[in-house]
């Protein structure tokens, strides 16, 4: 009895034919709005605007010695600028580049004073102020002792995000500039 049961719901199955349903939903939302805007940063000279590429060029530096440079963090989109500033060591002696100091000033206010191979600081600029004026001064600490030339290489990254920099969505934006400071 099971196997003819079983047999007249094989063959009821072969008689049905292909079976297709499509299904349709439509919602309107008022009072939605969707913008679409730039982002973009740039590194200039406050003299002339012009691009930086290489900050600071030191060669022949000396115990005590120090070199000041400014600098123009310009935001070119219309969100706001979350961004942070850190050191990157590209070449050289890890010893030498310890001895460096920096000290970053924004508003006549220090953002940032120590250890160049230290540094990271973070900061906003919001869509309404375009620009942010930096005085960045670098100095080889007053004790250093060295009879052999020495020298450091590296990077200041600036890294622009319109969030949580460790957030995975939203935009974000590097810019480097390249440095080279060499002892006498």
């Amino acid at each position: 009895m099971i196997r003819l049961l079983f047999l007249i719901f094989i063959s009821s199955l072969m008689l049905v034919g292909y079976t297709n349903a499509d299904f349709a939903d439509k919602k309107t939302i008022k009072n939605n709005k969707l913008t679409a805007t730039t982002f973009d940063f740039s590194q200039v000279k406050t003299t002339n605007s012009s691009n930086i590429e290489n900050l600071f060029d030191i060669n022949g530096i000396s115990a005590g010695g120090y070199q000041v440079n400014t600098l123009r963090i310009k935001n070119e989109g219309q969100t706001n600028l979350n961004y942070s500033i850190n050191f990157e060591k590209t070449g050289g002696d890890d010893n030498f580049c310890r001895q460096l100091e920096i000290n970053l000033i924004n508003d006549g206010q220090s953002k940032y004073q120590g250890n160049l191979i230290d540094l990271n600081l973070n900061g906003i600029l919001d869509n309404t102020k375009k620009f942010s004026d930096w005085l960045v001064y670098v100095k080889l600490k007053d004790n250093y002792l060295s009879s052999n030339q020495e020298s450091c290489d590296f990077k200041l990254n600036i890294n622009g995000h319109n969030n949580n920099s460790n957030q995975e969505s939203g935009f974000k934006y590097k810019r480097s500039l390249l440095n080279h400071i060499s002892s006498t």
